[in-house]
């Protein structure tokens, strides 16, 4: 009977044991925060020899991961930033829409995307962040690497907020800038794109 309730004794503490080895990793991952993208805008702008212009990036498709230390971005990685090509709208109507899709070659090339595999973090003493990634940016065809600094602040309710712009010249892409009434509009070479996103802080 002693030898059997020591047999018992010492199964029952292994049980034990694991079972609270497994609580212990659960409330350990459980407590870790994670980031969540909660929205993300852009917007493409330029001049013209008629006047200057703006369009909308109606839809951003995102992935990646986004770790946190405490409230403040830590890292990022395998991120990629994919913009169907015809979700880009300009606030001067579908003429200069259907141009804009003709010299990206949306057709053909579908998506412009953004992709790296890991960014650079750093913080300052008011734990605002600056990113600089290093990645390949890939429009109507053509990729070329490319380096994007982005700055991001901390909000008071613990979202994380990012923003970019960066200038980028269509020709560098192989892309012909549009024009229109026969050659007597041109758009200049030379764009901008902005990024704004918002990252949701949680448990």
């Amino acid at each position: 009977m002693n030898m059997m309730f020591l047999k018992i004794s010492r199964q029952s503490q292994i049980c034990f044991f694991l079972i609270v080895l497994m609580l212990s990793f659960s409330l350990a991952t459980s407590a870790q925060s994670s980031l969540k993208l909660k929205s993300i805008k852009g917007t493409v702008s330029g001049t013209s020899t008629l006047h200057d212009w703006e369009s909308d990036i109606t839809k951003i498709e995102y992935k990646g991961t986004l770790s946190p230390k405490g409230k403040v971005l830590q890292t990022l990685n395998n991120v990629e930033l994919k913009i169907p090509v015809e979700s880009i709208k300009s606030h001067e109507g579908k003429i200069m829409d259907h141009k804009t899709y003709e010299a990206f070659k949306s057709e053909e090339n579908p998506y412009i995307t953004f992709s790296f595999s890991s960014a650079q973090v750093q913080k300052d003493a008011a734990q605002n962040v600056t990113i600089v990634a290093a990645g390949y940016l890939t429009m109507a065809g053509t990729s070329r690497p490319v380096t994007l600094t982005v700055a991001g602040k901390t909000l008071a309710n613990g979202d994380i907020k990012l923003a970019l712009s960066q200038k980028l010249k269509m020709t560098d892409y192989n892309i012909k800038p549009p024009v229109a009434i026969l050659g007597t509009i041109t758009v200049n070479d030379e764009i901008t794109v902005n990024f704004e996103m918002l990252l949701s802080n949680t448990k």
